[in-house]
């Protein structure tokens, strides 16, 4: 695909961002239970003085359309287990898979494979009609989004439900005793991991390109 290599600065692997996405074990359940996936390549446009929210693209190798990554974003960040489909040509864009979602998926294959190709006509056709409502809304403003509170509530309310109750829960059903104490400490832990990535999330979505970048497109 063509696009000025000189504005545009490529994420793909082995980015560190992207590489961690890859690696990282909860991933697992962001891509196989949430449906979230990440493009294989991201441009970040070094010339723009927006937050990085705001410059951030997706191209389509396809139809070479550049894409604004923010209309996969808030209300359409999920539900995309099949890729993320082209507004443009409705074809699907290469995402990257965890390789604990790969290993998940190859131990399950016979659970999947049948129920997946059947539901995948419906998805795209679904997945057509949501693009289109979201082709009509404004786009997200970095601004507007609290990610402190995302991070700490939604991200580590969510993990430390994944890894400390239902584990707990587990554990009743097979006739043990509830632990008590050892889920009432995962309870801080989990929560300020999840505001430390808000944090990082905060830096990352509202940095903006570097002044002589922005100087050299003048």
């Amino acid at each position: 695909m063509q696009y000025d290599k000189n504005r545009f600065k490529t994420w793909a692997l082995p980015h560190p961002l992207i590489l961690f996405w890859v690696l990282f074990p909860g991933a697992i359940l962001n891509e196989l239970i949430l449906g979230q996936r990440l493009p294989k390549v991201m441009l970040i446009d070094e010339k723009s003085d927006k937050p990085w929210m705001e410059r951030t693209y997706i191209p389509c190798p396809h139809c070479e359309t550049l894409h604004d990554a923010r209309l996969w974003a808030k209300g359409n960040a999920l539900g995309h287990w099949f890729g993320l489909m082209c507004p443009s040509c409705h074809e699907i864009i290469p995402c990257l898979w965890n390789i604990f979602s790969l290993a998940v998926l190859a131990i399950t294959f016979p659970l999947w494979y049948f129920p997946a190709r059947f539901f995948r006509r419906r998805w795209i056709k679904k997945e057509k009609e949501r693009l289109a409502k979201d082709l009509e809304r404004p786009l997200i403003q970095a601004r507007s989004i609290n990610w402190l509170l995302r991070g700490t509530l939604y991200l580590g309310g969510f993990m430390w439900m994944i890894m400390g109750v239902i584990p707990q829960v587990w554990e009743v059903l097979n006739g043990r005793e509830w632990d008590w104490i050892m889920m009432l400490i995962a309870l801080p832990i989990w929560l300020a991991t999840g505001f430390v990535w808000g944090l990082a999330m905060r830096f990352f979505m509202n940095r903006k390109a570097k002044k002589a970048d922005r100087h050299e497109s003048d």
